[in-house]
């Protein structure tokens, strides 16, 4: 084991590593707070009891970080009237209110929220509910799993040697975890606006965590096995590979370019309705890229053997 390796693995440089593991996960913890409170997920929860208004009271800004999460927001103290006359107070984050709100009444609402009390709510279009729901489990994922930060030795270097030049050579493995955050974006991102196709962005999301569930096995396996030699792509195999990798594109582009003029216009729609299209174009350039360089590198031995 070389001494680069050896101080990944014990000494400073192993302590290194777990602090920035836990900052890492401190920051997808923030993303994920702010994600979820920002896009209007939290507050879509529950069952409305009743309806009322809020006038400000008292508002500050709050930020770089606040219990708004990552940002600058505004913080409003609030009085509020319920529909029954009755009277109450509350404080309001994520700019809900704003200073404007001490003379414009805002309406709000009670949510009673199962096994966890209630909640009052600014009631106003969260058109984007949708997309903190659809990233929420993906986000928390990266939490526990943190991810490895470029130029940072590693405790598993010594498993990961020569790691750059073996994830060129895989087929389909490196491709899944962008694949799977591709499809999860764009279809948490089409439920704000009307489908180009019905129902595409629910499977364009259903799609990214398959996907995303996929990388999980890897990079869980990587962990524990470490990261192992691609399998050798023979002469048949790769034709046969090419083939499909023109047959994907070729669906693909034909794909993006429906949604498209069926959808233009409506562009968050026109996402949800070409997210899967664009997928499989991505997925056979990979198979192309990958192909060529196992060909490469099929000829370059070959052609040393035959030197030799």
């Amino acid at each position: 084991m070389s001494a680069v390796e050896k101080s990944g693995r014990s000494g400073p440089g192993r302590f290194v590593y777990y602090v920035c593991q836990v900052l890492v996960r401190l920051v997808f913890a923030l993303v994920l707070y702010t994600v979820f409170v920002v896009s209007g997920a939290l507050a879509s929860d529950g069952v409305v009891a009743k309806t009322g208004t809020a006038i400000a009271t008292d508002c500050e800004r709050v930020g770089p970080v606040s219990r708004s999460g990552l940002g600058w927001y505004w913080q409003c103290d609030a009085e509020i009237t319920w529909s029954d006359g009755s009277k109450d107070t509350s404080s309001f984050t994520s700019s809900d209110l704003t200073p404007r709100n001490r003379t414009e009444p805002a309406p709000v609402a009670w949510r009673e929220v199962d096994n966890s009390g209630h909640m009052i709510t600014v009631e106003r279009a969260k058109p984007f509910a949708g997309f903190g729901w659809a990233v929420t489990m993906p986000l928390f994922g990266a939490v526990l799993m943190g991810v490895e930060l470029p130029r940072l030795q590693s405790v598993f270097a010594d498993q990961w040697t020569r790691r750059r030049e073996r994830t060129r050579m895989q087929l389909w493995e490196p491709a899944m975890l962008p694949l799977g955050w591709g499809l999860l974006i764009a279809g948490g991102l089409a439920t704000a606006a009307p489908a180009v196709l019905p129902g595409m962005a629910v499977i364009t999301i259903l799609l990214g965590y398959c996907a995303l569930a996929v990388a999980l096995g890897v990079a869980i396996n990587r962990r524990r096995q470490g990261l192992g030699e691609p399998p050798v792509l023979s002469p048949e195999r790769r034709e046969k590979l090419a083939r499909v990798a023109k047959w994907l594109r070729g669906v693909g582009a034909a794909g993006v370019v429906l949604g498209v003029v069926v959808g233009f216009g409506n562009w968050l729609g026109v996402l949800g309705a070409v997210a899967i299209p664009l997928a499989l174009v991505a997925f056979g350039q990979r198979m192309v890229l990958v192909t060529n360089r196992h060909r490469a590198r099929f000829d370059g031995t070959v052609r040393n053997s035959a030197a030799s």
